[in-house]
């Protein structure tokens, strides 16, 4: 049996992976950054999503897949292994020994990232795969990669759409280079996948000839979890930025103290130190010093899980994502969750009431949400049942996955021989409406 071949550009850390890389200590490096006041650079996981894809794709028989990444603080240009049945290559995105991105050298008339698009075409001239999934167009320094391709589909998963007018008002920065990089890609490209109708339409605004399939990515279920007391109230854990809403957060649980003094919240995650002490000052402001503690990124994401069942409820009023994955992960881990009406979140009460909702910025919205969750412990249980039914229904990694594998084969078909994708693959408009 012919396996399909198939290459993945993409960027994320996990222990696995590290306990294999070569990398530096980037002495040199934070000694760097020290003599600007900024903390040490700290392996850890993230975008756990493509390591939860990684997991699923380890079973399946009928692909080879090669993974392609930049790696920071790798000691050597490349390197390259076989693990589980998937080939990995790692190159280093840095100026070596001091381990300082290449993106920081704009030299004129060289192409940005020019070295890191080297590594990335001289690997795929060895794998010479079937089809390249770009995961992520808004990651520049490997994701201008796919510019090069030509004469092999291409298929992106959009993690995020970085090109959207509504980040202008909610991030708390917009990069250029990011923008741009994904405007190129989906101008040029015509395979996407998503999960949601928002990032379905802003892709089909910046090509309106793009063909879209309904793709999930797999999420991480947490591993065993110890039986802990309950600490905190609520717990933030969405990522540490205005656009994930944990300004909007601290804001809510003023309003409920009003009627609750000794309510609690807990903000996981880092983020540059003036936000966090703008964070702290604003706590403080808010006479909220007793009521609000920070706990720093976990390196491992399964101990962030450990850590966070130590609350009752999830409070995540994330603005910009379809269905944050924080969400579905607080669903798994028992935490009933008060969160944004987004353009997916409603999805999640398609069959019964699972999360609570209030619209985007609406603080008053959210502190009436967490108010009925502390008051109701009816209402908690409901809110836990149907979640999870809900999540194990439409979340099942394995059948993702699959989806995405079949995904793949219609891409090739159509992009060689030009045979009709199978409608039940693509983006359906009545699955996700307009909530």
């Amino acid at each position: 049996m012919n396996k399909l071949k198939v290459a993945w550009l993409c960027h994320f850390s996990n222990a696995d992976v590290r306990n294999i890389l070569p990398l530096s200590k980037r002495r040199i490096y934070n000694f760097l950054k020290s003599l600007f006041g900024k903390e040490d650079s700290q392996y850890a996981d993230f975008a756990p999503w493509v390591t939860n894809l990684i997991k699923e794709f380890e079973k399946f028989d009928d692909i080879e897949l090669h993974v392609i990444a930049p790696f920071h603080g790798l000691k050597t240009l490349t390197y390259e292994f076989e693990l589980n049945n998937i080939h990995y290559h790692f190159f280093q995105p840095d100026i070596p020994l001091l381990h300082i991105p290449y993106d920081r050298l704009n030299v004129k008339y060289i192409p940005q990232f020019y070295i890191n698009r080297l590594y990335i075409r001289k690997f795929l001239k060895k794998i010479r795969p079937d089809l390249v999934n770009l995961i992520g167009s808004e990651n520049p320094y490997y994701s201008t990669g796919a510019l090069d391709i030509k004469d092999i589909p291409v298929y992106v998963s959009a993690q995020t759409v970085y090109t959207n007018p509504a980040r202008l008002k909610y991030s708390d920065s917009v990069i250029k280079i990011n923008w741009d990089t994904e405007l190129k890609i989906h101008k040029k490209e015509v395979y996407f996948g998503c999960g949601g109708r928002m990032h379905r339409d802003l892709i089909l605004k910046n090509n309106p000839a793009a063909i879209i399939f309904k793709m999930f990515f797999p999420v991480e279920k947490p591993k065993k979890i110890t039986n802990v007391p309950k600490v905190f109230d609520f717990v933030f854990f969405a990522g540490i930025a205005k656009k994930k809403g944990v300004e909007d957060a601290i804001d809510a649980l003023a309003i409920v103290k009003k009627t609750k003094s000794d309510v609690t919240l807990n903000i996981v995650g880092n983020c540059p130190a003036a936000y966090k002490n703008a964070l702290v000052n604003k706590v403080k402001n808010l006479n909220l010093a007793e009521n609000v503690s920070f706990n720093d990124y976990f390196p491992d994401h399964s101990d962030m899980h450990q850590h966070v069942v130590q609350g009752h409820f999830a409070l995540l009023p994330v603005k910009l994502d379809v269905i944050p994955g924080s969400v579905i992960e607080a669903i798994y881990l028992g935490l009933p969750v008060v969160t944004y009406k987004t353009t997916g979140t409603p999805y999640l009460n398609r069959d019964g009431k699972s999360v609570l909702l209030s619209e985007i910025d609406d603080i008053e919205g959210l502190a009436e949400n967490m108010t009925a969750l502390l008051n109701s412990d009816a209402l908690a249980e409901k809110l836990r049942e149907n979640a999870l039914a809900f999540v194990n229904r439409e979340f099942d990694n394995a059948v993702s996955a699959r989806r995405l594998f079949d995904n793949y084969k219609s891409v090739i078909d159509h992009y060689r021989h030009n045979i009709p994708i199978p409608s039940e693959q693509l983006f359906s408009i009545d699955e996700f409406p307009i909530y």
